[in-house]
């Protein structure tokens, strides 16, 4: 459970506003009502299985909410993705990758899916690196630019770097590696 207040005094920073979403507008909240709007959909969407989203909070600051995070299972395409969008002065301490590896490990673990891919915007170089980074420790790769792919609230449409694992990818990059045991409770 979050606390909208708790939330929207993140999205309200001007920080926030300008540096953590130039490549995810979408998360610019301009009001508590509009938070208070995006958790009821997140709730929704992990009542109906959709999307699960999380917060994030800082290892260091006494937890303080540092950004967001989501994980998409796509059932019946049997791949999972996932974004991040994180506060600014973040960036850089490996929290991205940390939560990236949960997931590109629940996908093929947990869930036996065949990929988990994710995308970042062309312009957005700190993604992109911080992706690849994961991508390369899990055996994945570069699919390459999407052009026009990805729409913004503003109506222009952005190019997109796609990334993806495989699962026999997957399996041979973690052969000699430990990996996260999941206790999922159903």
């Amino acid at each position: 459970m979050v606390d909208p207040f708790e939330l929207y005094d993140l999205v309200s920073r001007d920080g926030w506003q300008k540096d953590s979403t130039e490549h995810m507008p979408w998360f610019r909240f301009k009001h508590l009502d509009h938070v208070a709007g995006f958790i009821d959909k997140a709730e929704q969407e992990w009542a109906d299985r959709d999307t699960a989203r999380y917060l994030l909070r800082s290892k260091d600051e006494g937890g303080e909410l540092v950004g967001l995070t989501a994980y998409g299972p796509e059932w019946k395409e049997r791949r999972a993705g996932s974004g991040i969008v994180l506060a600014k002065q973040y960036w850089g301490r490996e929290y991205g990758l940390e939560r990236a590896s949960v997931f590109v490990e629940l996908t093929f673990e947990q869930y036996d899916l065949d990929a988990y891919y994710t995308t970042c915007s062309a312009n957005n170089e700190p993604s992109r690196r911080m992706i690849e980074k994961y991508v390369e420790k899990y055996g994945g790769r570069l699919e390459g630019l999407l052009r026009q792919h990805s729409p913004r609230p503003n109506g222009e449409v952005t190019d997109q770097h796609r990334f993806s694992i495989l699962q026999s990818e997957y399996e041979n990059a973690t052969e000699c590696m430990d990996t996260l045991e999941f206790d999922i409770k159903q």
